[in-house]
């Protein structure tokens, strides 16, 4: 018979059990994903970034424990931008998402029992909150994860996606199509990309809702902060005065939008990669690509990171072979 498990709300003197637990997982997790950061493999790492979930307001969470021992733990943080804020395009407003850095487990645990239990709790108060859409994000080498959640109801949505800054060795560019950085003259035509990629996104068989109209007025806010600043950059595809795609990339001192769990020290962002439909599958995806590559070696960074729709079916395949 199974021991008895118990399930309470974590306080600040779970962290460093709970840190220790994280760096466990990070360190199976780094046996199959070596491109992960080996400092959280150290629960002292691990409770710097365990430490604000902790102390936020925004944030709450449970451990599970058998016999006094801490099997398990989890955190879920409320997403509180508004509706016309630019992040709603991919997070969408008033929902909840456990990190990946706010979850674990001890090693040879029955997984599904510990999250099952720790999710069920905490699941109680979030939708008695009004936070109905609930988002994980979990490992991508993990089949026992991908299995428990997948039990749980979740699938598959965004895959956070890292690569070193080496040269791609891409083929050449048609003659009458160039690759050049954006100046602040450029912005419609930046925009214009956008909103593109958000109809893209709102067609089968990705269906995110189609907000540009609502958060039109913040993506130009983010777009003219990313055209002025020293450490973001973008680079257009061009074919004479026709703009063909582009890519907005972000230091990450600029913006983080993946965890440090899983993203290296030096790293850059690649915030935006839009080709336009109709000239899909020529090239301009990865000469662009190449370019911004070009440019973070120049400017010193050593990883490049960025989200995607997993169930995109152009640009997953895309970005899983550069």
């Amino acid at each position: 018979m199974a021991e008895t498990m118990t399930v309470r709300d974590a306080v600040a003197g779970d962290l460093d059990r709970c840190a220790a637990l994280l760096a466990g997982r990070h360190a199976r997790d780094r046996a199959r994903t070596t491109v992960l950061p080996e400092r959280f493999e150290s629960a002292e790492a691990c409770v710097q970034l365990l430490a604000p979930l902790f102390g936020s307001g925004t944030a709450n969470g449970a451990v599970a424990e058998v016999g006094g021992e801490l099997v398990g733990f989890m955190f879920g943080t409320r997403a509180m931008h508004a509706p016309d804020h630019w992040l709603a395009q991919y997070v969408p407003p008033r929902s909840l998402s456990v990190p990946v850095h706010g979850h674990g487990a001890a090693e040879g645990v029955d997984l599904l029992r510990v999250y099952g239990s720790l999710y069920g709790q905490l699941a109680v108060g979030w939708t008695e909150g009004g936070f109905f859409r609930h988002r994980i994000g979990i490992p991508a080498g993990d089949p026992e994860q991908r299995e428990v959640w997948f039990q749980l109801g979740f699938g598959a949505a965004i895959t956070y996606a890292a690569r070193d800054v080496s040269r791609l060795g891409s083929a050449a560019l048609a003659s009458d199509i160039s690759i050049r950085e954006a100046t602040v003259e450029d912005q419609g035509e930046v925009e214009r990309l956008e909103q593109v990629n958000s109809r893209f996104h709102n067609q089968s068989p990705v269906f995110w809702p189609y907000v540009w109209d609502d958060v039109a007025e913040s993506a130009s806010g983010l777009t003219s902060y990313a055209l002025d600043r020293e450490h973001s950059a973008v680079f257009l595809a061009t074919r004479g005065m026709e703009t063909l795609g582009m890519q907005l990339l972000f230091s990450g001192d600029a913006i983080r939008l993946g965890s440090g769990l899983s993203t290296q020290e030096g790293s850059v962002y690649l915030n935006h990669g839009i080709v336009d439909p109709e000239v899909r599958g020529g090239g301009v995806g990865t000469a662009l690509l190449e370019q911004s590559l070009s440019w973070a070696r120049e400017v010193g960074y050593q990883q490049m990171t960025l989200h995607y729709a997993t169930m995109n079916p152009s640009g997953g395949p895309f970005w899983q072979r550069h």
